[in-house]
């Protein structure tokens, strides 16, 4: 596993009175407290990802609580899902991975934060059977920095980003980046982002452009929304052009059965990448990939 594109599953920066209703934060307790959740997500890094060289870095964002009543913090979540793959390229075919992800929006800006943990379901696979992959992604924002709406038509704001990741066995990559995000009333999100790469090789080798976005919208059936990212490297100096598309679509599963929307999720993805992990595509070696697969998900905020 070589970038993150795996998620975009970011939560609309907004205080509980402006979010839309699928992101509503509600007064009802969930079934257990959040410190033992923590106490859960701490136990399974001692256990899993530890073992995997992952930073307690990742832990210490993640165990972020009690700062609610700052100033500092306008809303904070933690998502966990797990993704069953098929028809993978380079990686095993069949996967079956575990994901972690906080969101915190902040008084300058925004952040998130994302790690997957990748298993096999190949016994036959010759290669490795497991690998991580993690990044955060803090960005600030020009419109809190400075105090003044920048908005104007359908920009809502211009942030500054770093993208910072890291795979097992590799060694970190170093993204900045300048970001705008969109506003209309049919989406709950929508932003792009304009990197300069810094690869693990040490080099100002490439540009990208990264795209996310969630779409909500219901019918006779319940609550649903289309979420996904898209990923496009520019392809410089000599290196393949990659593209990375993941839409996922997500059914609220627990409103239907009548508990707080916007919390259990259950969901199918597709994934078309082209020249994955900017290897390059070849008869002799196949990258491009049309991948499939299902989720579920649980949001606590």
């Amino acid at each position: 596993m070589r970038r993150g594109t795996f998620v975009l599953l970011v939560l609309k920066t907004c205080n509980t009175k402006s979010c839309p209703p699928n992101f509503v934060t509600s007064k009802r307790s969930f079934p257990f407290s959040y410190t033992t959740y923590l106490a859960i997500v701490r136990h399974w890094f001692d256990t899993r990802l530890k073992k995997n060289g992952l930073p307690a870095m990742l832990l210490s964002l993640l165990a972020i609580n009690q700062a609610q009543a700052s100033n500092f913090v306008n809303f904070q979540s933690i998502d966990t899902s797990l993704y069953m793959q098929f028809e993978n390229q380079v990686d095993p075919q069949k996967t079956i991975s575990p994901i972690l992800e906080a969101f915190g929006d902040y008084s300058i800006g925004d952040m998130y934060v994302y790690s997957i943990w990748q298993n096999s379901l190949q016994s036959d696979y010759q290669g490795d059977k497991s690998t991580y992959y993690y990044k955060f992604v803090p960005r600030v924002s020009l419109s809190k920095v400075t105090g003044n709406d920048l908005s104007f038509g359908p920009v809502k704001d211009i942030l500054f980003a770093q993208w910072v990741a890291k795979t097992k066995g590799i060694d970190y990559d170093y993204f900045p980046g300048i970001s705008i995000d969109w506003q209309a009333s049919w989406i709950s999100w929508l932003r792009t982002i304009f990197y300069f790469e810094n690869n693990a090789k040490g080099s100002w080798n490439d540009q990208r452009i990264h795209i996310d976005y969630g779409i909500p919208f219901n019918n006779r059936l319940g609550d649903f929304r289309v979420v996904g990212t898209f990923d496009y490297t520019l392809g410089l100096h000599g290196q393949p052009e990659t593209i990375d598309f993941k839409p996922e679509l997500h059914y609220d599963l627990g409103k239907s059965l009548g508990h707080q929307p916007g919390h259990l999720w259950i969901g199918i993805v597709l994934n078309p990448i082209k020249n994955k992990y900017k290897i390059r595509d070849t008869p002799y070696y196949q990258t491009d990939q049309f991948s499939y697969g299902i989720s579920i998900r649980y949001s606590f905020f």
